[in-house]
């Protein structure tokens, strides 16, 4: 539902223009990589003080994705992904100036994730995300720093149609700052916490 804010604005418009190749170094892992640009017009943030939406013009983020992922070895399974990206303002409007870095854009981003099945019952996983640090808002004043988080993963198969899985997220507990509404309202990331999954196969 529109509020008396976003009513007013424009609906952002976007060309996205990429390409990709992809490898298949076995036929059961593969490589990708794919080059990207994204044009925006009528685009919106939140004003670094009160949050509320503005409109900031053009904006244009470009980058490289790259990506292996499949089965290393019989039991071993991996996903490793890295991002560069770089996203700017490209028009001056009153909320901020041509040039500006867009908001909570790392420039790198990196996750792995290794899976390895111990038995044909029981695996276990362990993964790593690494964010490059990142400002705030459209204002460049604030910088959320960079961070890594650690997080595992145990898996068992009860029968053919039942699996518990338990995920543990921010394994060291570290403090980290992924995301911000304002210049002075910063989230945190979630402390170490672990959660339980029952699948079903029927």
């Amino acid at each position: 539902m529109l509020d008396a804010t976003t009513a007013t604005l424009a609906p952002e418009e976007f060309r996205n223009l990429e390409a990709g190749v992809k490898w298949d170094l076995t036929e059961r892992l593969a490589f990708t990589a794919a080059a990207f640009r994204i044009d925006r017009t009528n685009t919106r943030a939140n004003d670094p003080v009160t949050g509320v939406a503005v409109l900031t013009g053009e904006s244009r983020t470009k980058g490289l994705e790259l990506a292996l992922i499949g089965q290393v070895t019989q039991g071993l399974q991996v996903t490793l992904g890295y991002t560069l990206q770089d996203g700017e303002i490209t028009s001056t409007t009153t909320a901020a100036p041509a040039g500006r870095t867009l908001a909570q854009v790392p420039r790198h981003q990196f996750s792995a994730w290794g899976r390895y099945d111990l038995t044909d019952r029981l695996g276990i996983a362990l993964g790593a995300v690494r964010q490059s640090q990142q400002f705030a808002t459209i204002s460049n004043a604030v910088r959320l720093p960079g961070f890594t988080r650690i997080d595992a993963a145990l898996f068992y198969k009860l029968s053919d149609a039942v699996q518990v899985q338990v995920n543990v997220e921010n394994l060291t507990d570290t403090d980290y700052y992924p995301t911000a509404h304002t210049d002075n309202n910063i989230s945190p990331g979630a402390p170490l916490n672990a959660r339980l999954g029952i699948k079903l196969r029927f």
